[in-house]
């Protein structure tokens, strides 16, 4: 997670209810880098837009932030990192790789869907899959290979410090479409400004 991202959840845990221009003015920044923040961390589930306030004169309403119950609830995001440098601390990259891909399999459900089905069907239950655990994920048919497009990463926040955690994606997708898939894009931004991540299928 980024420092300003850091920042911003840490005032927001002394003084909830706070405005992107409020927290411009406290964190020293412009409006636009904390409004690029803030919808970062509302895409990730960490912060969420609660209420307005009605100025008291002429003006917009100004819209009110504060961390998600989620957000305050746990600390899932260090135990998770911590682990995960336990784990793979002192492996070698392909063992690291192994480990990945164990935990990959177990997090599609421990099966990889029948290859005797179509690639469109173990897509579409792929995608199912996927979705069922938050990465808001769809398919696309193309003239090269199908492609996965992930629109929302769950592991977002601890992801600078565990870029590993593309790979295990990666064999999970492969897990869940019974074929390897190579990722294309990290983290891209669409035309919208939103995040995704883009996979492509090997040629069948």
């Amino acid at each position: 997670m980024t420092a300003s991202r850091k920042l911003i959840i840490e005032y927001l845990e002394r003084n909830p209810y706070t405005s992107s221009a409020e927290l411009s003015r406290a964190l020293k920044t412009t409006g636009a880098n904390i409004r690029h923040h803030l919808g970062v961390l509302v895409q990730e589930g960490v912060v969420e837009a609660v209420a307005r306030r009605v100025p008291l004169g002429r003006g917009r309403p100004a819209q009110l932030y504060a961390l998600s119950s989620q957000a305050r609830s746990h600390n899932l995001e260090a135990l998770t990192s911590a682990l995960l440098g336990k784990l793979l601390a002192n492996l070698p990259v392909e063992d690291q790789h192994s480990v990945l891909g164990e935990i990959a399999i177990r997090l599609a459900g421990g099966e990889v869907i029948s290859a005797g089905s179509s690639l469109a069907g173990r897509l579409t239950q792929a995608v199912q899959r996927l979705n069922s655990m938050g990465y808001k994920a769809r398919w696309e048919a193309h003239s090269q290979a199908p492609r996965l497009v992930l629109g929302h990463c769950p592991y977002a926040a601890i992801l600078p410090e565990h870029p590993e955690l593309c790979r295990m994606d990666a064999a999970m997708l492969e897990s869940l479409a019974g074929i390897p898939m190579r990722q294309e894009k990290k983290q891209a931004a669409d035309s919208r400004g939103a995040k995704y991540c883009l996979f492509i299928a090997a040629k069948t």
